[in-house]
Formats: C-alpha cells, structure tokens, sequence
C-alpha cells in the first residue's frame, strides 16, 4: 500500500490526559498488586521529573528498581486490560483523539511513540488502531519476571523511529505530522515538517514547549 502521510503520536499528556503509567501504578495498588508506598514513591519521582528536571532515565530506572523489578510480567499483563478499558474511557484527550481518526480517515501511516511501558502501549495502540508503536521495554528472567529495563524510549529515540519509518514508507519530512506535550520530544517534532505541540491535555503545561512553540508559530492543541 502507498501511504500519502505518516501522523506520529505520543502517549501521555497527548492522547491521553495525564500519565498512564502512574494512573496503571494507582489502578494496581488499588487491585493490591503492588503496596500503597508504590503509589507514594511513584507520584514522588514523578514530580520531581516534571517540576525539578529529574532525567527521564532516573525517573524509569527508580520506578522499575523499587516497584517492578521481579514482578510477574503475567500478572502486570493480566491488569493492563480492566485497567485500560475504565482509563481510557475517561482520559482520552478529545482534540488529538479527533486528529488521529482524521489521519486513519485519510489513510495516514499512524504511529505511536512512548516512553511509557510496552505492556500499556501495545494495549492502547490495538484500542486505537494505529498501524505501528513503539515504547520503552522491560526485560524478563527465566521465569518470566521483569528483570531489568532493557530500553528507554526518550525523544532523540523517536526522532530515529521517526526516520526509520519514513524511510520504510518514502515519505519526505514534510508529509510528516507529529503531536507531543514535552519539550523532551523536541527531537521528535523537529523530525516532522508539521509539528504540532499538545499543551492542553496536562494540567501542568511544558513551559519550554510553550515558549519554542510560540517562536516557531507552530500549531498547538
């Protein structure tokens, strides 16, 4: 199939409004899979990586050392489903849902690029219909627990991601389209000939993106 257009999509505070992986960490504390301190120590390191610049790697690396790490990957899969169906209902950002149908309209190549978890992306990717993703993965041992982070998904990544699809479909940079909440995912919108910065769907704008975006006359939902 000749695609005319490749729309690239990221996941938290852009399809959806908030972070899905803290929201799935709450929805598993509530389900007594991981203990309440989970939720505590999560919303910590979350909130110092968006208010005082914690990277993105210590923010995963904390995350998955003191909540995840020798879990049972089974179990976390057998949640994300429940979870999702009750999240998504309620926290699906309507103006960029609404860009994303009209690029499947179109007959767009749609792509979702995030950092969170491969276990909650490939379930929202399959919900959504979109024709590829790609996320941050986890490792397993032997006996299928989760063992270590095998790779984290940040914007340089995406931007890559985003060459290497493109690539695969003949597209030139301007017939690529790409929404993103995060000054961190400059990499990725700068990779599109049409950016667009998505500062509505957090309760916290990105203030960098903001301000660049503003410079750049970029389109901003």
């Amino acid at each position: 199939m000749n695609w005319s257009h490749l729309s690239v999509f990221d996941l938290d505070n852009t399809i959806v409004s908030g972070n899905c992986s803290l929201e799935f960490c709450r929805y598993l504390v509530g389900k007594k899979v991981l203990p309440y301190s989970s939720l505590f120590y999560s919303c910590f390191y979350y909130i110092k990586h968006v208010l005082f610049d914690t990277s993105l790697i210590d923010l995963h690396n904390k995350v998955f050392k003191y909540h995840l790490r020798g879990k049972s990957l089974k179990l976390i899969e057998t949640n994300v489903g429940p979870f999702l169906e009750e999240y998504l209902r309620s926290k699906l950002y309507l103006p960029v849902l609404a860009q994303l149908r009209l690029a499947q309209h179109l007959g767009h190549y749609t792509l979702i690029l995030s950092n969170s978890p491969s276990f909650l992306v490939e379930k929202v990717a399959k919900f959504l219909g979109v024709n590829e993703w790609r996320a941050t993965e986890y490792a397993v041992d032997k006996q299928l627990n989760l063992c270590h982070i095998s790779s984290i998904l940040q914007g340089e990544d995406k931007a890559q991601c985003v060459k290497e699809v493109a690539g695969k479909l003949d597209l030139r940079k301007e017939k690529i389209t790409a929404f993103s909440d995060s000054f961190l995912d400059l990499p990725l919108l700068l990779s599109a000939g049409n950016p667009v910065a998505v500062l509505g769907a957090s309760c916290n704008p990105d203030r960098k993106l903001r301000k660049f975006s503003t410079d750049m006359q970029w389109s901003v939902l």
